[in-house]
């Protein structure tokens, strides 16, 4: 099996983002996968920086079995064991604000998406060939003008769900979030990967993401 994880960032890289990078990068080597970091435009111009990570579906990956794309201020946690590509099946997040973002979704673009189609959270895909090929068969850049610069590439990649049949069930989904753990929630010290919010605390005050992933640095989880 060959697998590649992907990160993407536009810019020049600041501390938390070369940190992310290294972090992930050798998660990538534990796993026995490639890693690449996409830099700028990649995917089409027209569209917003986040959905840019669409890239991930392009025929550029078929070499690979599965590609995973994670956002720029995730990292592994210390200790973690588990092998994204042999011990999960689902393709990504759905858990917290996820349903509450799909709702919002249905009730604005009521004819490009359905409940009972996956809607996935944008910080982590994990995408087997045999689902990227059937995602990008639907896509087309009218549809995903509709979602720039407002549901991005997670309206895009609803959409996508939605014509490719892909269901509102478990298995389209990662397991709740071990793989992208906030790092302001409980548990974090017991996650798989943990994605650097700006939150101290659920529904508290905020602080630069580099002071929070330093917290965690102290606190030996990262």
């Amino acid at each position: 099996m060959k697998n590649i994880i992907l990160q993407h960032w536009a810019g020049d890289l600041r501390e938390l983002e070369k940190r992310s990078q290294e972090s992930i990068q050798e998660y990538a080597e534990y796993c026995g996968a490639d890693y690449q970091l996409l830099r700028g435009h990649v995917f089409n111009s027209a569209l917003s920086l986040q959905s840019q990570k669409l890239a991930m579906l392009s025929s550029d990956f078929d070499d690979y079995d599965t590609v995973v794309m994670m956002d720029i201020d995730m990292f592994r946690r210390k200790g973690a064991t588990k092998n994204i590509f042999t011990d999960e099946k689902g393709i990504g997040r759905n858990f917290g604000i996820q349903p509450m973002l799909a709702k919002n979704l249905h009730k604005r673009f009521p004819t490009l998406g359905d409940p009972n189609y996956a809607y996935w959270g944008g910080s982590i895909y994990r995408l087997e060939k045999k689902i990227r090929k059937k995602l990008r068969r639907h896509y087309n850049l009218d549809d995903a003008m509709k979602f720039n610069n407002n549901f991005n590439d997670e309206g895009i990649m609803h959409r996508l769900a939605f014509l490719a049949g892909i269901k509102n069930t478990q298995e389209a989904y990662l397991d709740r979030q071990q793989w992208n753990h906030s790092s302001f929630d409980e548990g974090v010290d017991q996650a798989e990967i943990i994605h650097i919010r700006s939150k101290i605390k659920p529904g508290g005050k905020k602080a630069p993401k580099i002071d929070n992933y330093r917290s965690l640095v102290e606190r030996g989880i990262i």
